[in-house]
């Protein structure tokens, strides 16, 4: 006969290798949020960094050659362009990031 005790001792180990898994299936999923969060938020931030350089750059080449919008919208464009291909480039990441689970 089996003692009361001896069956609560085991159904305890069974809800914590149950409660250990789902912990280690819980931080496996945060990892991947945060991974994905991280990358996402890279993203904007080239974007808007390229388009601000460019068009500084463009900027300051227009007061140094005496032209006024042209090298601005020039560089601004190529800011703007640099900034998507590097978006595409980090969302194929985030693509295949969630793509592996």
């Amino acid at each position: 006969m089996i003692d009361k005790n001896d069956q609560l001792d085991q159904v305890a180990e069974k809800i914590e290798e149950i409660k250990s898994r789902k912990k280690k299936i819980d931080n496996t999923q945060k990892q991947k949020r945060g991974r994905q969060i991280s990358i996402a938020m890279r993203i904007s931030v080239e974007l808007i960094v390229s388009s601000i350089i460019g068009a500084v750059l463009g900027w300051y080449i227009d007061k140094w050659l005496d032209t006024k919008p042209i090298f601005f919208i020039i560089f601004l464009i190529l800011g703007i362009v640099s900034g998507i291909k590097t978006a595409i480039t980090s969302s194929r990441q985030l693509y295949e990031d969630s793509d592996n689970n």
